[in-house]
């Protein structure tokens, strides 16, 4: 058995025992942003709903106008039926609102993470100036019927989020802005399950989503993809809600991650730390461009023997990537002007595996 499944093991018989929470990142001066909305049910009992009058994600924060009805659906054989109509009730509005891309300014949907709280996104924004009214934040209540939209994030399988975000961004697209999409985490699997879809379908994508910016996700293949589809079990790290990027058909096999973007016209990036080992991928997929992050606080295996002391790190580097200016300046650039992100430092700190594309520029259409 590989080493590093050996370490994996004992880092999550650590965890089960008293998994160490990662240090907190102070909200001071961070810009509000989206956040759920209070609504009264039938009983007059107050109840947190997501979205403003678009449906599915949270509006401008104060924005209590339009509230839409709590979920209604239940999730069946594993799929939110509600999700699904909704999905087929746009679909027909798709491919022709998507005018807009290159002009106006973007409106940046964030999706979170396995677990992640709503804020997630604020300090990111902050470096990046942007402001609350340009930002939405998917709920996951809309994937996974729920009154918390954390506890969401954690059961909704990446599947059933990724119809709920496809269908609210081609709701979103009628306003007539650009869209730009950040993905942290299990968020970023989900950004990728959509792109993905649209690459294999392109007549059901949605012009106004010009870029993705998919930050440290857990989309690897392989046993370290089975180990973070059971992130669940082992504490606060990365959970890909299932996602599995080799998809088989009667043609043979493909890996969704490989040119992604590429045929629905999605610029997209991903940028990742590999000081966290255990939460991303290793190699690079053809056709996409791939930043690593340094944040200069090195290898979590560098904590070895300390196991709690290397859990805390893999957790902090993780993290890292929604609290870096580095960060923030590549994906404002990218937002006005995709594929101009300039990435500051040598983006190949670990083997290239494909072809990939590690400098600046759009992909090649």
């Amino acid at each position: 058995m590989p080493a590093s499944l050996l370490l994996l093991g004992a880092l999550i018989a650590a965890a089960a025992t008293s998994p160490p929470a990662v240090a907190a990142v102070s909200t001071a001066d961070r810009p509000p942003v989206p956040g759920a909305v209070a609504i009264t049910d039938d009983d007059g009992t107050g109840l947190d709903s997501p979205g403003n009058g678009l449906g599915l994600a949270p509006g401008p924060a104060g924005d209590r106008s339009g509230n839409p009805a709590p979920h209604p659906f239940v999730p069946i054989g594993g799929a939110g039926l509600g999700g699904v109509a909704l999905a087929g009730a746009v679909l027909s509005r798709r491919r022709t609102r998507g005018g807009a891309r290159g002009g106006g300014t973007p409106i940046f949907v964030y999706v979170p993470g396995h677990g992640g709280a709503t804020d997630g996104f604020d300090d990111l924004a902050g470096r990046m100036g942007v402001g609350a009214e340009d930002v939405r934040v998917f709920d996951y209540r809309w994937a996974w019927p729920s009154s918390d939209p954390v506890e969401a994030s954690r059961r909704a399988p990446t599947g059933d989020a990724a119809d709920a975000l496809g269908a609210y961004l081609a709701a979103l697209a009628e306003d007539g802005r650009p869209i730009y999409l950040v993905g942290h985490s299990k968020g970023g699997a989900v950004i990728t399950e959509v792109v993905g879809r649209w690459d294999e379908h392109p007549e059901i994508g949605v012009d106004a989503v010009g870029g993705a910016a998919i930050l440290d996700p857990p989309i690897a293949a392989g046993p370290l993809g089975f180990l973070q589809s059971v992130g669940w079990l082992h504490g606060p790290t990365a959970d890909d809600g299932m996602f599995d990027p080799i998809r088989c058909g009667w043609n043979g096999c493909r890996d969704v991650r490989d040119g992604l973007g590429e045929r629905s016209g999605v610029e997209v990036m991903i940028i990742r730390n590999p000081d966290a080992r255990f939460t991303n991928f290793w190699g690079r997929p053809d056709g996409v461009r791939v930043y690593d992050l340094d944040d200069g606080s090195g290898d979590m295996l560098g904590r070895f023997p300390d196991v709690l002391g290397m859990w805390r790190r893999m957790g902090d580097a993780h993290n890292s990537v929604l609290h870096s200016d580095v960060v923030a300046d590549c994906i404002s650039a990218e937002a006005t002007d995709a594929g101009s992100c300039e990435w500051p430092v040598p983006a190949a700190r670990t083997p290239a595996w494909g072809r990939g594309r590690s400098g600046p520029g759009p992909v090649m259409r």
